[in-house]
């Protein structure tokens, strides 16, 4: 018999199996047209500080642009800039022309383009003009969407329309869209075994729980779980011992980024 319950617990610990998954987070973000002269695109890692952090690195990038002669006067280009580390310019292909976008046509093109990589966020901006990029008014009006969202933004990670019309912000809701929403149902389910005082124990689990999740990732999960274990006191007879669970788990990880 012992040689048997051997091999049957053995079986049990090679028939079970453990899943890992991992979450990758989704990300608000916001696409503003600024009097169809210009586009801004954001993709929000950290709302804390946003608007101040935005303004800090849009303020040094200008002031390392503004009569920069590097900068290509008839040809497209695009500007790379990581904040306090790193400017790059380099040429780049032939200007696009949207003629149709959001169910009506239109007819406007963007020269060039600049994106700012920071800890907070990537913003990808598209213009003509460098005086544009290089503006008070695109700090202020970037400033106003930022706090715009941040106001509104929720559990959920959404993408958020914006445009500028005579200088007055205009939210187009109707555009908007949400992303994968990440509310669960766990069920989980497990065989162990272990020694207790030399002698084999065998453990059933079962789990029922809900996990909430906020941009992404599984914040919170409530869950029910049972546990019965066993062991066999001689050849005919067997111990049982069953425990309920009540319990709450919390994610503290704060990395936004997908990577």
């Amino acid at each position: 018999m012992k040689y048997l319950k051997t091999i049957y617990i053995t079986s049990l610990i090679l028939l079970s199996s453990i899943t890992c998954y991992a979450q990758k987070p989704f990300l608000d973000s916001i696409y503003v047209d600024i009097e169809d002269k210009i586009e801004l695109r954001m993709s929000i890692y950290e709302y804390a500080n946003l608007a101040e952090s935005a303004e800090n690195d849009l303020k040094s990038l200008h002031e390392i642009l503004k009569g920069n002669k590097d900068i290509p006067e008839k040809t497209p280009y695009s500007i790379v800039y990581e904040p306090n580390k790193k400017l790059s310019i380099r040429p780049s292909g032939p200007s696009e022309r949207i003629i149709w976008e959001n169910g009506k046509h239109t007819r406007y093109q963007f020269n060039n383009k600049c994106e700012i990589l920071s800890d907070k966020y990537h913003l990808y901006i598209e213009y003509n003009e460098l005086e544009s990029l290089v503006s008070t008014d695109l700090i202020n009006k970037l400033k106003e969407v930022i706090d715009t969202t941040s106001a509104i933004q929720g559990r959920f990670s959404k993408t958020y329309n914006y445009s500028f019309i005579e200088g007055s912000l205009v939210h187009n809701k109707q555009l908007d869209e949400q992303n994968r929403n990440l509310d669960m149902l766990f069920l989980k389910g497990g065989v162990g075994a272990s020694l207790i005082k030399n002698e084999p124990v065998i453990d059933l689990a079962a789990e029922i729980g809900l996990g909430f999740g906020k941009k992404g990732i599984i914040k919170n999960q409530y869950y029910l779980s049972y546990n019965l274990l066993f062991d066999f006191i001689d050849d005919s007879k067997v111990n049982l011992n069953s425990f309920v669970n009540l319990g709450y788990r919390y994610n503290l990880s704060k990395k936004k980024k997908g990577h």
